[in-house]
């Protein structure tokens, strides 16, 4: 038994072989998964050699590694390139296509607008004015956090929206806290004093404005179809299941997102209140807590004023940076607005998509300097003349730096996925395999759909779930004569609404990091936004949405698609 044994020279004992065999799975399970779930799904190809069950084989594997994070999500993402050929779903040069579009175009423009925006400080400073304006008391600090938060979401990415509000909060708390108003963190009941950093826990109040910012910023990445990765999945794949149809522009996903982004945040900020603030309940413990009268409101405004002063006046940068910003969303909301005849219907035949504002603005950062130096080239004073070129709004050292480059391969897989699950057919044999929900009302299916993804969404990457389920809901509602709008666009926000715990999304990780919130309570804090964001779906959509995109008729070119299906190796 000598031989089944081995030694253990951190410990400097024999370990016995099961030992060993533990010590092994714990240390190289994910290479181990990685190699041996390939393997057991082996058999399905040989058993049902059919391209439908190729694609799925793809696609299993690709949902595991992602919920399991074996290889970081991008590199997952990248599979198709090499399985799709090879299985003969796809050609090399299709699979590729995917990863580079005018989806992609749109959410690199987009992420480099919003990089310019946090490297001049211009959304601290819209941040600090707005706060400044609205007023300092408990209710008026979270209903300034949650238009904020919402706000700069909608432009930037949830995780840099929740990211630059954290310290504008501990910083606002932390100076009530020295006056007597209330504490920022409380040490736990059952805490030990030997290790006070682990035992400590945010108070009913920090926890509050917490759970607020990080729900606001996943409700504002919904405003546009440029604040969440998943909102771009939807496009690409909506636009590349449905050539025919009329793709997803800007200003009709503004259009028609916006009401429930600002009934979502609103309801947020009233149930913050509620829950962690004692609203309705004056003679409550949390009312009476967060009650800090004109002197608590007359520190909280010093803090505020203060920071914003701090930045200094309005600088040439951020000048330049909002005027690219506005310039870009004009061309956005003009391309094509339907109401009138669009900038680009009257330069030109050719279509013109919304990747080319973005990129255009793009392109301009480089272009402006970040100083005017150059109009002391003529001064009479020669320390003020310029000696070298001032860098642009935005330079590449920045974008290398700051720019989340995976998720562009993230969406590209996702768009792989989607194609071919349609070549191969699977989509649409699991589409009709939900057919029989077709005699349920729609508005019913909707709620089914959404609540199912709302729950899967809080396990796992957001777009990946998206990437997943779309493609499928798509050819759904194509077996169902539902307009596939009506049940993608509620399904692509709901992949967004992950609210109960740290994994869903990065805001929530964040504020349970930075304010060291245990997971329970994450889970309970949660509970109530993904029930009234799923509610707020089921109504709102099917009206608003229906006055928007015309939901409620089954579009001839999703008849097409239905036709060319009958038509193809589907059969």
């Amino acid at each position: 038994m000598a031989d089944a044994q081995v030694v253990d020279t951190a410990a400097g004992t024999r370990m016995g072989f099961f030992g060993g065999i533990q010590l092994i799975l714990k240390t190289y399970w994910k290479i181990l998964f990685a190699v041996l779930l390939p393997l057991a799904l082996l058999p399905l190809l040989i058993i049902y050699d059919c391209s439908e069950v190729r694609c799925a084989y793809v696609v299993i594997l690709m949902a595991a590694y992602w919920v399991t994070e074996v290889f970081p999500m991008a590199v997952t993402a990248l599979l198709p390139v090499v399985l799709f050929p090879c299985l003969g779903v796809l050609s090399t040069a299709e699979a590729c296509s995917c990863y580079m579009n005018d989806t992609i175009m749109v959410f690199i423009g987009g992420l480099i607008l919003a990089v310019a925006i946090e490297h001049s400080n211009l959304h601290l400073r819209i941040a600090l004015g707005v706060m400044k304006t609205v007023g300092c008391s408990h209710a008026r600090l979270l209903g300034g956090l949650c238009v904020v938060t919402t706000f700069i979401s909608m432009w930037v990415s949830n995780t840099a929206a929740t990211a630059m509000m954290l310290p504008i909060i501990f910083a606002v708390l932390g100076e009530l806290e020295e006056a007597g108003f209330g504490k920022v963190f409380e040490r736990a009941p059952d805490a030990e004093i030997a290790d006070p950093d682990s035992q400590m826990r945010p108070s009913k109040i920090t926890t509050g404005y917490l759970l607020c910012t990080a729900y606001c910023a996943t409700f504002g990445g919904t405003g546009t179809i440029v604040g969440t990765g998943t909102n771009l999945t939807f496009k690409g794949i909506y636009e590349s299941t449905f050539p025919s149809a009329e793709g997803i522009s800007f200003t009709e996903w503004m259009v028609a997102s916006f009401p429930q982004m600002v009934v979502n945040s609103f309801l947020t900020w009233l149930y913050v209140r509620i829950a962690y603030l004692g609203y309705l309940r004056p003679k409550s413990k949390d009312a009476l807590a967060a009650k800090i009268g004109k002197e608590g409101e007359e520190i909280a405004n010093n803090v505020i004023k203060t920071r914003y002063q701090n930045l200094g006046p309005v600088t040439f940068h951020e000048s330049g940076v909002t005027a690219l910003f506005l310039m870009c969303i004009f061309l956005w909301i003009f391309r094509k607005p339907g109401f009138v005849r669009g900038w680009s219907e009257m330069i030109t035949d050719i279509e013109i998509k919304d990747s080319t504002p973005v990129i255009f603005a793009s392109i301009l950062m480089f272009f402006i300097p970040k100083e005017p130096a150059f109009i002391y080239c003529w001064s009479k004073n020669p320390a003020k003349r310029p000696t070298k070129p001032s860098e642009g709004l935005i330079t590449w050292k920045v974008i290398e730096t700051k720019m989340p480059w995976s998720l562009m391969f993230l969406l590209g897989g996702g768009f792989a996925i989607s194609k071919g699950s349609i070549n191969s057919c699977l989509a649409k044999r699991v589409g009709q395999a939900l057919v029989p929900l077709r005699f349920l009302p729609p508005v019913i299916i909707m709620a089914f759909v959404c609540l199912f993804v709302g729950v899967i969404t809080e396990f796992t990457s957001n777009v990946g779930i998206a990437n997943i389920t779309l493609p499928v809901i798509a050819q759904m509602c194509v077996a169902m004569q539902l307009h596939p709008m009506y049940l993608m666009i509620p399904a692509t926000l709901m992949c967004s609404f992950s609210f109960r715990l740290p994994v869903g999304t990065p805001p929530n990780a964040l504020v349970t990091v930075a304010g060291h919130i245990p997971t329970k309570w994450l889970i309970v804090g949660g509970c109530m936004p993904s029930i009234y964001s799923l509610i707020v779906e089921v109504l709102l959509f099917p009206t608003w949405g229906s006055i928007i995109y015309g939901i409620n008729e089954f579009p001839a070119w999703a008849l097409d698609v239905s036709a060319s299906n009958e038509d193809s190796r589907c059969n």
